[in-house]
């Protein structure tokens, strides 16, 4: 492509644009947003279900601890890695902001 020696500007870019593809659809079929909020609503259910096995085993309704601490364990995992997702996701959000236009 030649720079315009007039206007300091490359010829064609404008043409080029233009048969640019366009997406319109997500590549995968699931929406990014719909992926969030599913794994939003599981790690949900597993801090509510890792909740009931405490409240159960200090009612006396559950006797096997391991069970307890295992739910509590995947559900704090499982937290910690959504809390890492969402501030990658801040920080890209962020760094965009940051960007000259």
């Amino acid at each position: 492509m030649a720079i315009d020696p007039t206007t300091g500007r490359m010829e064609g870019l404008g043409r080029a644009a233009e048969r640019a593809p366009r997406h319109t659809e997500p590549a995968s079929g699931v929406e990014f947003k719909q992926f969030l909020l599913d794994n939003l609503n599981k790690v949900n259910t597993m801090q509510q279900d890792a909740g009931k096995l405490v409240s159960d085993m200090v009612m006396g309704k559950e006797q096997d601890i391991t069970k307890v601490v295992t739910a509590m364990e995947k559900a704090d995992v499982a937290f910690q890695t959504l809390m890492a997702v969402r501030n990658k996701l801040v920080e890209s959000y962020q760094e965009i902001l940051r960007m000259r236009i």
